[in-house]
């Protein structure tokens, strides 16, 4: 849409109306600023005001969002043209998040596995840690309370521990400090386990490291684990209930599966201006493609929903859900990040039990 040419239009019919701007704005219950920023082309009125608008400058949609009056002849012409132009609007603006990053360019794609791993592995055998940072316990990911109050893990003197995407081998490392001593890590990039190798050579901890994509067959051992966990891991992988039913074939029985990811709805809303506004739809779960500096990554939204069936179609108890935010982390954090993590989850973790 043009921008300019709207504001100029609604500069003209107020005064046609005989309205100052302040008038204008006093009517329909917003700032004098706000119209001055319309009418100056650098910004268009929210949806809820385009029709109080219509009616009190005397002009349809139609013509707002042509910036300029219609005869009747070119009124069903510049209709389509309009519906076009939304249409191109709203995908400009279409957004996702990972972690507190905005991608850049998004589109949808059809999922192919082949392509999907090929992608991944390159970004995090090349920028994906730098990128995104390092998220690893006692943290679970986005400003979820750390494993110390929320105490997930519970004993692990002895118990043997499967990492799904297991990074840089932090985690690893804070495992073995709570007494487990049998470690096991998994993780798709080479980058990645070698990163992992190489920590724990330097803290004295031996590991069993295996690169695979985790829905794979990869040779882990069946009824095995005490438990299997996952700090910002499960969301990549390319299908849940493959992914599900593998990790509960590798547990004991009553053995427990934990993983943090970023939550859904923080994935939905981005911050402009100060406000929080809905950008993707909850409900959207294809699969896209997105960039992150020189690199792609694919990912599919996933709804809290979809987890949690998947979950229990493969076996498993639901034992807690964790959506919270550390408030007191987010207030000291002075970033859109942290602002949104005051009045929505932008991480969750989930906790189950294998039957």
């Amino acid at each position: 849409m043009n921008q300019v040419k709207i504001g100029r239009f609604i500069a003209k019919m107020r005064k046609q109306q005989n309205l100052t701007q302040c008038e204008l704005a006093d009517t329909l219950g917003i700032s004098n600023k706000t119209v001055s920023k319309w009418e100056c082309g650098n910004g268009m009125p929210e949806l809820s005001l385009m029709m109080p608008i219509c009616e009190i400058l005397k002009i349809n949609l139609n013509e707002l969002f042509s910036g300029e009056k219609l005869t009747d002849a070119d009124y069903k012409k510049k209709a389509e043209e309009n519906i076009m132009k939304l249409i191109e609007e709203a995908e400009k603006i279409k957004k996702n998040i990972v972690g507190g990053k905005v991608l850049g360019k998004v589109a949808n794609i059809d999922m192919n596995v082949s392509e999907a791993h090929k992608t991944n592995i390159e970004f995090w055998n090349t920028i994906g840690s730098e990128f995104l940072g390092v998220t690893a316990l006692p943290k679970w990911g986005g400003y979820l309370p750390t494993e110390e109050k929320l105490n997930l893990l519970g004993d692990l003197s002895d118990k043997s521990v499967l990492e799904i995407g297991c990074g840089n081998g932090h985690s690893l490392k804070y495992v073995s400090d709570l007494g487990a001593t049998d470690l096991w890590g998994l993780d798709i990039s080479e980058n990645q386990i070698e990163r992992t190798e190489n920590y724990l050579q330097t803290q004295g901890i031996s590991a069993k490291l295996i690169c695979s994509p985790m829905e794979d067959e990869c040779g882990l051992p069946i009824d095995y684990f005490d438990l299997v966990y996952s700090v910002y891991g499960i969301g990549w992988t390319t299908s849940l209930d493959k992914t599900f039913k593998r990790i509960h074939s590798y547990l004991k029985k009553d053995g427990v599966f934990i993983f943090g990811w970023s939550h859904p709805i923080h994935k939905c809303v981005s911050v402009e201006d100060g406000k929080l506004v809905f950008s993707n739809s909850y409900f959207n779960e294809e699969w896209y493609c997105g960039d992150m500096s020189d690199k792609e990554i694919m990912l599919s939204n996933r709804m809290i929903s979809t987890y949690l069936n998947s979950l229990a179609r493969n076996g498993f108890i639901f034992e807690e859900l964790i959506e919270e935010t550390d408030k007191e982390k987010a207030m000291a954090s002075d970033n859109d990040f942290g602002r949104k993590a005051l009045m929505l989850p932008t991480a969750f973790a989930i906790k189950v039990r294998k039957l």
